[in-house]
């Protein structure tokens, strides 16, 4: 089990952090309002539950980890991901929090255990099917009783008609927001030919079979959504 792609092929790789970090929001729908949600969703679980340990499987150059540690800064953060380039941008941006990184795939790699909280942020949609399968057995595994996934992504849908209709609408939303027509090209080619999108309602089932008790769905716009599972 592994991620479909290199991580040279991706333009994270490609770009530096700060340009990234802007093409990522303006061609993401519902980026800002993707992390409003998550934040609330930390809120309220670190005022019930004592959060010592989080993982976030893909941590790019730490943009969500961020938003998580200034809510609760005294967790230790296990980051992962298989670009030096990410990688260097997140150690900068976490540099004051107790973090631990790993260069590596985390479809292939062992991350740790009796995690509070594991979070991914649009990057599990580059698993094939069956590895996100796996991936969420892996991630279940990982959490201790009570721990939650907060599960962030690229998502399509069973109805065919509504998939292709959100499709279109998310294209045209990135060709409105690319800066520029390098920027459009590349993005493009990322949405079109890298993404491998399973239908929401199958990962949702996949994440009940994976054994999370409770699995809902806390956002949606177009074909981003985020989904919360309490194991």
């Amino acid at each position: 089990m592994s991620t479909n792609v290199k991580a040279e092929e991706l333009n994270y790789d490609k770009y530096e952090n700060k340009k990234y970090d802007d093409d990522i929001r303006r061609v993401i729908p519902g980026h800002e309002k993707l992390h409003q949600e998550i934040e609330k969703i930390v809120k309220e679980f670190s005022q019930k539950n004592k959060v010592e340990k989080i993982a976030d499987l893909g941590v790019g150059t730490g943009l969500t980890a961020e938003r998580i540690l200034k809510i609760i800064p005294q967790a230790s953060l296990t980051a992962v991901d298989f670009s030096e380039v990410m990688l260097s941008g997140a150690k900068k941006r976490l540099s004051k929090y107790q973090t631990k990184f790993i260069l590596g795939d985390y479809a292939k790699e062992e991350f740790g255990k009796d995690f509070d909280i594991i979070e991914s942020v649009i990057g599990i949609h580059h698993q094939n099917h069956e590895g996100k399968r796996k991936l969420f057995k892996k991630i279940f595994n990982s959490l201790k009783d009570g721990g939650i996934f907060i599960f962030g992504d690229l998502v399509t849908y069973k109805d065919e008609h509504v998939a292709k209709v959100n499709d279109e609408k998310h294209y045209a939303f990135l060709v409105k927001n690319a800066t520029d027509k390098k920027t459009l090209e590349e993005w493009t080619h990322h949405h079109k030919f890298l993404n491998d999108l399973a239908p929401i309602e199958d990962q949702v089932n996949w994440l009940k079979e994976a054994g999370f008790s409770s699995v809902d769905i806390k956002f949606q716009e177009l074909n981003t959504a985020l989904i919360l599972a309490q194991k």
